[in-house]
């Protein structure tokens, strides 16, 4: 697991939490679901995995795991699905996640398998264990655990839809299906439901542990920041992606990449082994505050709207205004002629026509819509409050809200709370509606964002939380060397830790990115080092086993791969995903 991931998790840095699900969730969600095939039994199984993980990161790991993400909640998933799942009414109504069309038949073949059979299957193809770990995990020999793998993937690639499909089409889309790269996925709807008890639990996990959660991290900016040095840090990564272009690129070309890589790469990674990287950034102690907020989305609803209608059926006689025009209340906006005399539609109150689907001359129904005028009188949000944090909502309470559509940021209020909780699953939700007022061009509908402090720190010095360091009960940072500069950079080897000042500080109030600290030997301004580590890939010394590229690869047959009759060449035996590539002998 990378170092920083874990670190921030373990700090309880709930931007970190928020990244990884959104990187893992939509595979996770698939996995769950084509192994159990009722989403009643995927979800507790979803979130069951995932939380046993979150405690083994925040509660029970001293270090770092060795294992990717991927693969600790995939073990968890393994030792589950091979007890047998038990299903959970609440969940009864979620949707079924769906892929893309393209994939119909590799789902054809995922259902056509035994249980046992899929849930192998899935967790090596997509889930990310290696042989190595489906063998200790089963108590089988390495061999035998291969053989298995092997046979459960042929048997997946046999359905009739894939045949149909023909050799092309089906190694191109089975290799784009199966790759770590996660596109096949990014296009699933997970249900707020799960990212509910997901961050529910997480909240409730750090808090047994004393730790301070917050469910956004939004931090007011501290005097003097220095933006730049900020911006300079970050870097962008560009994800590649497979590409197809015309039907006769699988030839002697694609043949020759498939044989280099079955020959060159397991002689590549024979070797491999992940390596840490210890570096150390020179950061800054600002000045300003940290908060604990409570955040939610969604669309706008107008405080009034009323759609304006006719009493009896007749004709338009005339209208007097357009869509988006400025009415005040008893405004004449339309006449309607009946037998029963003439009607006036007027407006009431004060607002925007925001429908007027009439004009001279149109014949309406009784009680048939003529207009319809939003007041001017503000905006509400509902937001959905996790139960840890209901209690700490008041009416009136300030709630600061942006808006898509429009630029700025404006302020609202807490107008309503509901103590009927709605329950899904563990997880326990009240409804609060927040009102902001009204905002020239902001129309029902339009997506916003709204933010309730509910804890605030104060202002105070403030170091990032990866700065400080613990020993016993003492909490400390480390003061730069001498001639530092803000956003140095030292490679190890360059500094000594032992050799700097180590200043010992009293912590309080986080937000998972950003920690108070007081100590009467430092001020704003000084210079702190972060220790940061990162891990590369150089090899593993395991022989067989697969372990590089985490989670791409396949070949599982011992001895490599005979390409000599490409006409009848098995899909099955083009690379699954998994754990690396295993079964490739020497």
């Amino acid at each position: 697991m990378d170092y920083n991931q874990y670190y921030r998790l373990r700090r309880g840095n709930v931007k970190a939490f928020r990244k990884l699900y959104s990187v893992e969730l939509r595979r996770m969600w698939f996995i769950c679901y084509h192994i159990t095939q009722d989403v009643s039994k995927a979800a507790p199984l979803l979130l069951s995995g995932w939380k046993k993980v979150m405690e083994q990161v925040v509660v029970k790991s001293p270090d770092v795991p060795k294992d990717s993400f991927t693969a600790l909640v995939s073990t968890e998933f393994f030792k589950m699905a091979s007890q047998g799942m038990e299903s959970d009414e609440d969940y009864e109504t979620l949707p079924i996640p769906s892929v893309s069309k393209k994939y119909a038949a590799f789902i054809k073949g995922i259902k056509q398998l035994a249980y046992e059979e899929r849930y192998i299957y899935l967790l090596t193809t997509f889930g990310g264990l290696n042989t190595a770990a489906i063998s200790e995990l089963m108590g089988l020999s390495f061999d035998e655990t291969k053989k298995k793998i092997a046979s459960i993937s042929s048997k997946a690639q046999d359905a009739p839809e894939i045949k149909k499909m023909g050799l092309r089409d089906s190694v191109y889309l089975s290799t784009q299906f199966k790759s770590p790269d996660g596109k096949p996925f990014v296009d699933m709807d997970i249900p707020p439901a799960l990212i509910a008890a997901l961050e529910h639990d997480y909240m409730l996990i750090l808090r047994q542990q004393g730790k301070s959660p917050t469910l956004s991290n939004s931090r007011k900016e501290p005097k003097n920041m220095k933006t730049a040095a900020k911006q300079s840090q970050k870097t962008a990564v560009k994800k590649a992606g497979f590409k197809y272009t015309k039907p006769i690129v699988i030839t002697a070309v694609v043949l020759a990449v498939v044989i280099a890589a079955v020959i060159l790469l397991p002689k590549l990674l024979n070797k491999a082994s992940a390596t840490r990287i210890t570096t150390y950034q020179v950061e800054e102690i600002t000045y300003g505050n940290v908060s604990t907020t409570i955040s939610g989305s969604g669309t706008l609803t107008p405080v009034t709207q009323e759609t304006l209608t006719s009493t009896y059926a007749g004709e338009i006689a005339s209208v007097n205004f357009t869509v988006g025009d400025e009415v005040a209340e008893g405004d004449v906006l339309a006449v309607v002629t009946s037998d029963n005399g003439d009607e006036e539609i007027t407006a009431p109150c004060d607002g925007i026509l925001i429908e007027f689907p009439v004009q001279s001359g149109t014949e309406v129904a009784a009680g048939g819509s003529v207009a319809m005028v939003m007041g001017k009188d503000g905006f509400t949000l509902g937001i959905a409050v996790d139960e840890l944090n209901i209690s700490s909502v008041a009416l009136e309470q300030e709630v600061s809200f942006t808006i898509d559509a429009v630029e700025g940021d404006y302020t609202g209020s807490v107008t309503a709370i509901s103590y009927n909780g709605s329950t899904s699953g563990s997880t326990t939700a009240y409804q609060i509606t927040a009102t902001v007022d009204y905002v020239e061009g902001v129309y029902p509908g339009m997506s916003a964002s709204a933010e309730i402090v509910i804890e605030d720190s104060g202002d105070g010095l403030l170091v990032p939380v990866d700065a400080v360091g613990t020993s016993g009960d003492d909490n400390y940072v480390y003061l730069a060397p001498s001639g530092a500069e803000l956003g140095t950079s030292y490679e190890e080897g360059e500094i000594d830790l032992y050799d700097l000042t180590r200043v010992t500080v009293e912590t309080g109030m986080s937000d998972g990115s950003y920690m108070m600290i007081e100590s009467d030997e430092l001020a704003e301004g000084d210079l702190i080092v972060i220790t940061q580590i990162t891990s590369t890939l150089t090899g593993s010394d395991s022989e067989g086993e697969g372990g590089g590229f985490g989670g791409m690869g396949g070949f599982p047959g011992g001895g490599g791969m005979d390409f000599g009759d490409f006409e009848n060449f098995d899909p099955s035996q083009f690379p699954q995903g998994g754990g690396g590539f295993p079964g490739m002998g020497n």
